[in-house]
C-alpha cells in the first residue's frame, strides 16, 4: 500500500506537470527520418567518428566540419556504444536526455530565485514554449549548449546564492562542456550575461553586510579568489582537452576556418559572405524571433516587460533583485544577438530558459480574467487546430497541387493517431474545468496539443521531406563500377551528407573549372559528374556558369529534395 504522501502527489498537478513533459519530451521524435536542414549533415557526422573513431576532427563524407567543436557528435556516439543505436536514434535518444537535464537544471536554478513553486512554473512554461520544443526535436548541437550552459548557471546560482562556493568547480565544468558544444559563443553569449550579473550582487551583499570585520573580509575575499581559480582551472582543462589535440592534428587552414572563420568571423561579419545569414545593420531582427519561440505564452512574456518598465519609472528604479536580474540578463544577451553580424533566430535556443523565468513570473503575478480568457483563446485555436489536423481526407484535395503524390495518399488517408487526438481534445476540456492554478492549465492544455499533434503530424511532414527514396532511386542507375570515376559540383553539406548515408558513397568535389575539363573529357582522375542543382530552373551549364558550348551529355536525372520541385541532381559526362 502507498502512503497517503505518495497518493496526495499522485493526484496533484505536479504529478501531472511530469508526465507531461515527459511525453511532450518524446512526442514526434522517434518516428521519422533526418528532416533538413541540419540533421543529414549532424547524422553523418555522427556516423563518420563512430565509424573513425576520430573524436578531435568530425568530419561528413571526407568532409571536415570544424564550424562547431565535437562534444555533441561524441556524445551521440558514446549512445550508440552504449545502447547499439544506429546514429539516428542514438542522436535523438541523446536529444531527450539533454532536454529533460536542461529542465531539471532550470527548476533547480529557479527554485534559488524564488522558491519551489517558482521552479514548477518555469519549467511548465519552458517545457511548452515553441521555439524550446523546436530545437529539442532537431537533430543539432544546440541540444548540448542548452544543457551545458544552463548547468553552468545553475551551479553559478548554487555559488553566489548561496555562498556554496564548491560549485564554482561544476560551474567551471559545465562552462568547458559549453564551450565544447559551439565555441565560444557558449560562454559570451550564455554564460557570461548572467554569471556577471550573479557576482555583481554577490560581492554588493558581502561588502554591504556580511563583512563586518577586516579579519572576515580578507577571509571572505581570499576564499572566493581561490574557489574561483580552481574553477577557471577546471574550465581551462575542459576546453584544452579538445583545443590541444585540435591544434597539433589540425592544418593551419583547418584551425583558421575553426577559429577565424566560425567564431570570429560569424561575429564580426569577416565570414558570413561565405558562411551565410548576414543580416548586418538589424538591431531588431530578433524581435519577431522571440516573440514566435516564446508562442504560446508570448502575451505573459510582453506584460512582464510592461510591468517592469512600468515599475521602475513609477518605483524609481526601485524593483525586486529577481525581477532586476532577469531583466539585465535579457538586455545583455539581447546586446550580444544584435552586435553580432551572423543572425539566426535559432542562435536563441539555449537562451529559452531566461525567457522562461520571465514568463513563469509573470503567469504567477498575473492570474485575472485577461490571463483566464488568454488561457482560453489559446486553448480554444489549439483545440480547432487539431480538430483540422485529425480530418484531412476531408479537404486534403484542396491542398496545393504541388505536393508530393506520396503526401496526398498520406494526407487522403486516416490515422490511428486521429483518435488521440479526439482523447487530447477531452482531456484538454477535463483540464480546464479543475481547480488548479491557472498556468498549469495552460501548460498542461499546450503540452496535450503538442504531443497529439507532434504524434500524428511527424509522419507527413517526413513523408514531404523524405530524401531516401528519391536518392536510392538515382543512386541505383550509378553502376559502382562508374561511382569511383564520378565527382560531385555544387553539392551543398546536405547533398554530401545524404550521398553518404543512404548509398554509403563519399563523392569527392570538384570546383567549376574542374567540372568543365571532366565534360569535356579531359580529366585523368574522373568521366562522370554528379551536379546538384539548388534551387533553381537553369540548365546545368548555366547554373555551373559554363560556356554554352560546353558539350555534355545527361545520364540520369534525381530530386532527392522530393519537396523542392526545382531541386535537381544531374549525373553528366561527355557528350560522345
Amino acid at each position: 500500500m502507498m502512503n497517503s504522501d505518495k497518493m496526495a502527489f499522485l493526484r496533484s498537478w505536479q504529478c501531472y506537470l511530469v508526465l507531461g513533459i515527459v511525453a511532450v519530451v518524446v512526442s514526434g521524435l522517434f518516428d521519422h527520418d533526418v528532416l533538413t536542414p541540419d540533421e543529414p549533415r549532424v547524422m553523418a557526422v555522427i556516423k563518420s567518428m563512430f565509424l573513425s573513431g576520430n573524436l578531435v576532427i568530425p568530419e561528413f563524407a571526407g568532409i571536415p566540419f570544424v564550424e562547431k567543436p565535437p562534444l555533441f557528435f561524441a556524445y551521440a556516439v558514446g549512445l550508440m556504444h552504449l545502447t547499439g543505436l544506429d546514429a539516428l536514434m542514438a542522436g535523438r535518444l541523446g536529444l531527450a536526455i539533454l532536454c529533460l537535464l536542461t529542465l531539471l537544471a532550470t527548476f533547480r536554478f529557479a527554485c534559488l530565485l524564488q522558491g519551489r513553486r517558482f521552479g514548477w512554473a518555469s519549467v511548465a512554461v519552458l517545457a511548452t514554449l515553441e521555439g524550446f520544443l523546436v530545437n529539442f526535436h532537431w537533430l543539432r548541437v544546440d541540444a548540448a549548449l542548452a544543457m551545458t550552459s544552463m548547468g553552468a548557471i545553475w551551479a553559478f546560482g548554487e555559488a553566489y546564492l548561496r555562498g556554496r562556493y564548491r560549485w564554482l568547480l561544476v560551474a567551471g565544468v559545465f562552462t568547458g562542456l559549453a564551450f565544447l558544444s559551439k565555441g565560444p559563443v557558449a560562454i559570451v553569449l550564455c554564460i557570461a550575461p548572467i554569471w556577471l550579473l550573479l557576482f555583481m550582487r554577490h560581492l554588493y551583499l558581502l561588502k554591504a553586510n556580511l563583512l563586518k570585520t577586516t579579519f572576515e573580509r580578507r577571509s571572505a575575499w581570499g576564499r572566493i579568489l581561490v574557489w574561483h581559480l580552481v574553477g577557471m582551472a577546471l574550465m581551462a582543462l575542459v576546453m584544452a582537452a579538445w583545443i590541444y589535440p585540435f591544434y597539433l592534428k589540425a592544418s593551419p587552414e583547418l584551425w583558421h576556418a575553426w577559429f577565424w572563420d566560425n567564431q570570429v568571423g560569424r561575429l564580426t561579419g569577416a565570414s558570413t559572405d561565405t558562411l551565410g545569414h548576414n543580416h548586418d545593420g538589424e538591431p531588431f531582427y530578433y524581435a519577431s524571433g522571440v516573440i514566435e519561440y516564446t508562442l504560446p505564452w508570448s502575451g505573459f512574456l510582453i506584460a512582464w516587460l510592461a510591468v517592469t518598465f512600468r515599475e521602475l519609472v513609477t518605483l524609481r528604479g526601485r524593483i525586486r533583485w529577481q525581477t532586476a536580474l532577469m531583466l539585465g540578463w535579457l538586455v545583455l544577451t539581447m546586446l550580444v544577438l544584435g552586435i553580432s553580424v551572423t543572425k539566426r533566430t535559432m542562435y536563441m535556443a539555449p537562451l529559452m530558459p531566461m525567457f522562461a523565468l520571465m514568463i513563469a513570473d509573470a503567469a504567477l503575478r498575473f492570474q485575472g480574467r485577461i490571463a483566464t480568457w488568454y488561457r482560453r483563446g489559446w486553448a480554444l485555436a489549439m483545440g480547432v487546430s487539431l480538430a483540422v489536423f485529425a480530418v484531412t481526407p476531408l479537404w486534403a484535395q484542396y491542398f496545393p497541387k504541388e505536393a508530393s503524390s506520396e503526401l496526398m495518399q498520406w494526407l487522403t488517408s486516416w490515422h490511428i493517431t486521429a483518435p488521440v487526438i479526439g482523447l487530447a481534445l477531452t482531456l484538454m476540456v477535463c483540464v480546464e474545468i479543475t481547480r488548479w492554478p491557472g498556468w498549469v492549465k495552460f501548460a498542461l492544455i499546450t503540452m496535450l496539443f503538442f504531443c497529439s499533434g507532434l504524434n500524428h503530424l511527424m509522419p507527413a511532414v517526413d513523408v514531404a521531406k523524405d530524401m531516401r527514396r528519391e536518392l536510392h532511386a538515382l543512386a541505383v542507375q550509378i553502376p559502382e563500377a562508374q561511382r569511383t570515376r564520378t565527382a560531385s559540383v555544387g553539392f551543398t553539406e546536405t547533398m554530401s551528407s545524404i550521398f553518404y548515408l543512404y548509398s554509403d558513397w563519399t563523392v569527392p568535389g570538384v570546383d567549376s573549372a574542374r567540372a568543365r575539363r571532366i565534360l569535356l573529357g579531359q580529366d585523368e582522375e574522373y568521366d562522370y559528374l554528379l551536379l546538384d542543382r539548388y534551387n533553381s530552373t537553369k540548365d546545368p551549364l548555366t547554373w555551373l556558369d559554363l560556356p554554352a558550348d560546353t558539350p555534355y551529355r545527361v545520364l540520369a536525372v534525381g530530386h532527392p529534395r522530393s519537396n523542392k520541385k526545382n531541386d535537381a541532381v544531374y549525373w553528366l559526362t561527355a557528350a560522345p
